[in-house]
């Protein structure tokens, strides 16, 4: 046999050998086991590469599929597969001992990738009284999400800021909630006729100061010397044309950069905010069930 042939051979036998020993490892009673030997240990692939193929057989057993159908949840969890952690998630039973975190991080899920509405029926399924608070932030946060303020109010009474790794997460919902309301003011029309008005004033209206600063007097200069060559030369001088030109093209591009700005701006804003809820919720999650 060739050099060749033998590495060939030897690969192929070192590749068979650890997924033989694992098949039977699954095989074996003590298969949940190594399952969360290996989530300990952070073989996320692996245990979705070796427990995905023999779920079927698994789900004969309740207790078994439970625990595997949890475990291959927080696997595709930490890969950030959120559907798929979620769709495992939720086929863990009521009976589970693992059933309110799987509620609660499959809630979690739906709420990163915006289906809102989803989390919340998610979260209803949970009845046990000692994660009520923790129900509460979760509702309350992914009202914040929708804007939807009075309904935020609704769960935010059931904040009790007697637990540090509630408390945290309560404070900062609460002042998300106070600067998305002051916040919900700003619109793109309102920055585009401030403009219009002065120029440069949409931008400071949405909080840049200096970029404001510096339209007001390029387009100020362009209108003082265009006014200047009108007084001088008259309205048909080649000078005030081409002044007036210039004048006019920054005016309206003032007006329509502002517009502009300002979208960027609260999509920008909404963005930060939305992350800030999305950190809040979760942490109470990850301290209380990790």
């Amino acid at each position: 046999m060739t050099t060749d042939k033998k590495i060939s051979c030897f690969t192929i036998l070192l590749f068979w050998l650890p997924s033989s020993l694992c098949l039977a490892q699954i095989n074996r009673n003590d298969d949940v086991d190594f399952a969360f030997y290996l989530l300990e240990n952070r073989k996320f692939e692996e245990i979705i590469q070796l427990f995905h193929p023999v779920l079927s057989e698994l789900e004969q057993n309740t207790l078994r599929s439970d625990s595997i159908n949890y475990i291959l949840g927080m696997a595709h969890y930490y890969r950030k597969e959120l559907e798929k952690s979620a769709f495992h998630l939720l086929k863990v039973s009521d009976n589970s001992i693992f059933y309110d975190n799987s509620i609660f991080f499959s809630a979690l899920n739906y709420a990163h990738l915006g289906n809102y509405l989803q989390a919340q029926t998610v979260l209803t399924a949970s009845t046990d009284e000692q994660y009520e608070e923790l129900k509460a932030i979760q509702l309350a946060g992914i009202a914040l999400l929708k804007r939807d303020f009075e309904m935020f109010d609704k769960y935010a009474n059931n904040f009790r800021f007697e637990q540090y790794f509630y408390s945290n997460s309560q404070s900062q919902l609460l002042n998300v909630r106070g600067e998305l309301e002051e916040f919900s003011q700003k619109t793109p029309l309102m920055a585009g006729t401030l403009s219009a008005i002065v120029p440069g004033l949409g931008k400071i209206y949405t909080g840049q100061l200096g970029e404001g600063i510096a339209t007001f007097l390029t387009v100020g200069t362009f209108a003082a010397i265009t006014a200047e060559n009108w007084y001088k030369n008259g309205i048909s001088n080649w000078k005030t044309i081409t002044f007036g030109t210039l004048f006019s093209i920054f005016y309206v591009g003032n007006i329509f950069g502002s517009v502009a700005t300002v979208k960027v701006y609260i999509n920008q804003f909404n963005e930060k905010q939305n992350n800030t809820i999305l950190l809040s919720i979760h942490l109470p999650i990850r301290s209380l069930f990790q």
